[in-house]
């Protein structure tokens, strides 16, 4: 390995060192804020560090083909403290900066398509359904107007029947109904008291 790689190596593996810093961060940020500890939390882990061993290897890969050697982890820690000691509270700050602007993003986006798209079509259901509640409640009363022209011919000839027929003959043919149920009524008791007597 030429010294062109070794430096080479060197210095991609001191920005991998940031790279990783900034990672652990960002991975804190979002995953790890205000969450009890359990499984999915350890899976989360395991998953972030192999993403990250693959790609310090990728990067290996394309500077001296994957040559492992010690200076490459001295190269990694040196690059990890660097981000520490000087890249943190500005990286910290950036990437606050950065959710806040993405929320705000959303939010006005939101809010957008809420007030051009969903509320539109909101009121305009609730337009439609108001006219469709006025139609059937007005062709209700049509259809109730309607049956009454329709009736008011048959309600007129029984009103002028009722007027002609006279009312004395109902008040016989009521006193015939009651002799004729008397009359059964008493066969009855009759049949009920000798079926009593028999037995």
């Amino acid at each position: 390995m030429t010294l062109t790689v070794q430096f080479q190596t060197m210095l991609a593996m001191v920005f991998m060192g940031i790279w990783i810093g900034m990672a652990v961060d960002t991975y804190s940020r979002f995953i790890h804020e205000k969450r009890k500890w359990h499984w999915l939390h350890f899976l989360n882990d395991l998953f972030f560090w192999l993403v990250q061993a693959l790609l310090v290897f990728y990067v290996l890969l394309h500077v001296n083909h994957a040559e492992i050697r010690f200076y490459i982890f001295i190269a990694l820690i040196c690059g990890y403290a660097a981000y520490r000691a000087l890249l943190e509270n500005i990286y910290k700050k950036l990437l606050e900066w950065f959710v806040l602007a993405a929320a705000a993003i959303f939010r006005f986006l939101y809010n957008l398509f809420n007030s051009l798209l969903v509320m539109p079509i909101k009121w305009l259901i609730m337009i439609i359904s108001g006219i469709l509640l006025y139609v059937l409640k007005l062709l209700q009363r049509i259809v109730v107007v309607l049956l009454k022209i329709l009736f008011s011919p048959f309600k007129w000839i029984g009103t002028l029947v009722w007027r002609f027929i006279p009312k004395q003959k109902w008040y016989n043919l009521k006193e015939k109904y009651l002799k004729v149920a008397g009359f059964f009524n008493s066969v009855k008791n009759k049949v009920s008291n000798w079926k009593g007597k028999k037995k």
